[in-house]
């Protein structure tokens, strides 16, 4: 694999500005291997915004509960009166 020095003379390693210097196959599964971890990092963030979301939606369902029974015993306490 010829490299030019200037460009990996840092570290070894493949980065999106020095990949131009791999050959086809290279380039290609450097690509892939990118995108996977690109889909790995997406899904992560995915379930913990879904997590969030419910997490969310329970407190908000717990808080109309809470203001509903209240207002149930408001009407009750207006009946007896």
């Amino acid at each position: 694999m010829p490299v030019h020095p200037f460009f990996m003379s840092i570290s070894n390693k493949v980065t999106r500005w020095n990949a131009h210097q791999l050959s086809s196959f290279e380039q290609l599964q450097f690509h892939r291997e990118r995108r996977a971890a690109a889909r790995e990092a997406q899904q992560k963030m995915s379930a913990q915004a879904q997590n969030f979301a419910s997490i969310q939606t329970k407190n908000s369902i717990g808080m109309g509960d809470v203001v509903s029974r209240a207002a149930m015993a408001r009407m009750k306490a207006a009946k007896t009166a």
